[in-house]
């Protein structure tokens, strides 16, 4: 796939050619002022090498094409950049060196390949590992073409690509179930018709209906084929709600230590891979990120893979990132799912006002241990002072009904999924 090229610059001369000139230029000369036939001698191997080059001086640009294998990766995968040069016979040595970026290694780490031409053609290729999810940039490639003795040169900066690089979901398992089983799909009955258990009313055959559905008495009353409708039977609804106001603590890629949105966002990709992939429905909404990312609900690993993409999108917001998701109402049994660091009040508001709603909400801390691990003693007791404030306000919160739980990976929320099947069974009390 050809790369537009943001900057291409023609065949000129190189320091090389300069230095030959020179080494040839000055040595005649002296010998003619001199008189000294030994310097013409001297001179006469680098007199052949600038004459050699400069008739073999290539006349027309190469092309030049480059492309990644997999755009798309995971943290810790690794793709491969491949660049092309052709069309130039006289092309001796290709370089090409990539810039450096702090979530993107390069192998070999230098970022510098080269590839000999070989038929006026030069392949190179370089492996590129991104060790950080997010959407990873590879800002300026800057590729070199050389003429024999490397005495002109061609170069060429191409424009920037991205690699999507999608989170690498934490190890996660439940073992309770967020709704009784009680033999339905859902509890509630659906707005919409569907493929269902509950009765909706009767109406014309139209293709793509079961033929257990058709209903024979009416259909030879009315003298057409008549089928039975259903209401469609919802399943489970987990929505995941991530905080990407702050990233707090250090981030170290996926071979060391995690931030605290680096755990958001993984905690949130196990559990939309346990649920999604078990058939049940899956959403996800961001709080306070600079630009908002939403998926509506489905099941399937199609939904993983969206849910995913999207959180590798999520940037944090911080202060001008501040606001309240939009959580919409859905029908069906819904377990919502807020995933933070709790350092901001305003989680804990968006958690009580959902509880109130009558929706069954549980809070993930998502704050590294480490992050209170300060050089400075002043941010040290900052730091002290702020976690006391935030564990007096997670315990308001658990007053309020709503349980918080840290994130520890599996059978993180057993007991919590427990306690919020057996309410269900249950009336329910909602402000209005």
């Amino acid at each position: 796939m050809s790369q537009d090229l943001t900057r291409t610059m023609p065949w000129q001369p190189t320091a090389a050619l300069l230095r030959a000139v020179a080494v040839t230029v000055v040595p005649i000369v002296i010998a003619l002022i001199s008189r000294r036939p030994d310097l013409l001698i001297v001179a006469a191997p680098f007199a052949v090498v600038t004459a050699w080059s400069m008739i073999s001086k290539p006349t027309h640009a190469p092309r030049f094409d480059d492309a990644l294998g997999h755009p798309t990766l995971r943290e810790g995968d690794a793709t491969t950049w491949r660049g092309t040069v052709s069309g130039v016979s006289d092309a001796d040595l290709a370089i090409a060196v990539v810039d450096h970026d702090a979530w993107v290694e390069t192998r070999p780490a230098c970022g510098v390949v080269t590839a000999p031409g070989d038929a006026g053609r030069a392949a190179l290729e370089m492996a590129l590992r991104s060790n950080r999810w997010g959407v990873r940039t590879i800002e300026r490639v800057h590729v070199v073409a050389v003429s024999p003795w490397a005495a002109f040169g061609w170069s060429t900066v191409t424009a920037p690509r991205s690699i999507a690089t999608l989170p690498v979901p934490g190890v996660f398992d439940v073992r309770a179930s967020p709704r009784p089983h009680d033999g339905l799909v859902g509890l509630h009955r659906s707005t919409r018709s569907g493929d269902g258990n509950e009765f909706a009313g009767l109406r014309a055959f139209r293709s793509g209906d079961r033929m257990r559905r058709i209903n024979w008495p009416r259909s030879v009353r009315v003298g057409e084929l008549q089928v039975n409708g259903t209401w469609a039977d919802l399943d489970t609804h987990v929505a995941l709600v991530v905080d990407a106001t702050d990233d707090l603590g250090i981030s170290e890629g996926i071979d060391g230590r995690a931030s605290s949105l680096d755990v958001t966002v993984r905690a949130a990709g196990a559990i939309a891979e346990h649920y999604a992939t078990r058939g049940e429905r899956v959403s996800l909404q961001t709080f306070g990120a600079r630009v908002g990312q939403t998926v509506p609900p489905a099941s399937g690993r199609a939904q993983l893979r969206r849910v995913l993409d999207r959180m590798s999108r999520i940037q944090p917001g911080g202060a001008a990132g501040m606001g309240r998701p939009a959580v919409r109402q859905v029908a069906g049994s819904r377990m919502t799912v807020l995933l933070s660091p709790l350092i901001s009040p305003d989680v804990l508001d968006q958690a009580v006002t959902l509880g109130r709603r009558g929706l069954s909400v549980v809070v993930i801390d998502t704050l590294p241990e480490d992050v209170i691990d300060q050089d400075d003693d002043l941010t040290a007791i900052a730091w002290r002072i702020r976690l006391l404030e935030r564990r007096r306000e997670i315990r308001m919160v658990a007053a309020a009904g709503i349980p918080v739980v840290r994130w520890r990976g599996p059978g993180s929320l057993d007991q919590v999924i427990r306690d919020i099947a057996q309410r269900t069974t249950g009336p329910r009390m909602v402000r209005r």
